[in-house]
């Protein structure tokens, strides 16, 4: 792990304290965001989130008849979750916010606002279709995030294997880039809904200084 990192996880621990952490998500861009008290940032996927990930795979290996090892399921987690910039962990719940910037493609036109919204009823048709997953319930609404041209806020809730799962998904276009922020909660730590509502409210998409 990141020494810096390291130390900052050590010292918010100890205090309790809320702190404001920048992310270099590449292309002069820095995501500045406020992480409370339980919350850690990674920037390789921890391990729990690991294992979670390759259980889940598991059952999509299963639906499609196929029996990959506990190694392989591993290596395919790990890939799945390298996509990210960085992932924000709650050790206790295991509720996590994978952070996700994609510059445009050489020739690609910004999306405009209608493409947003889009992106984000897409992102619904992502859902639904999930393994596992029913009685998905939704709703997209736009969303002030500060640096951002636009973004728009999927909230839903569902059920996934007689759990229920709370998401919310920020999809943006900063700078050139589109960004994602997947917030995923299955409701196993009190309070953790709420405090990433804060802290998404909290981010900040700002140049990098010099």
């Amino acid at each position: 792990m990141n020494r810096l990192l390291l130390t900052t996880i050590v010292f918010v621990l100890m205090t309790g304290a809320a702190f404001a952490e920048t992310l270099d998500v590449g292309r002069g861009l820095v995501l500045e965001i406020s992480i409370q008290d339980g919350w850690a940032l990674y920037l390789e996927p921890p391990a729990a989130l690991v294992e979670h990930t390759a259980e889940h795979i598991a059952h999509e290996a299963e639906a499609q008849g196929a029996d990959p090892t506990q190694e392989q399921l591993r290596q395919a987690a790990r890939k799945r979750l390298a996509a990210n910039e960085a992932i924000l962990y709650h050790e206790i719940g295991g509720a996590h916010l994978d952070i996700d910037f994609s510059p445009l493609n050489p020739g690609e036109k910004p999306p405009n606002t209608k493409t947003l919204r889009n992106s984000a009823k897409y992102a619904v048709q992502s859902l639904e279709g999930e393994e596992g997953v029913s009685d998905v319930d939704w709703d997209i609404s736009p969303m002030k995030v500060r640096g951002a041209k636009d973004a728009f806020l999927l909230a839903a809730n569902y059920m996934q294997h007689q759990q229920l799962v709370y998401f919310l998904g920020v999809i943006g276009f900063a700078g050139d880039q589109w960004f994602f922020l997947y917030y995923t909660d299955r409701s196993k730590a009190p309070g953790t809904l709420r405090e990433m509502q804060e802290m998404l409210d909290s981010a900040i998409i700002r140049p990098a200084k010099n």
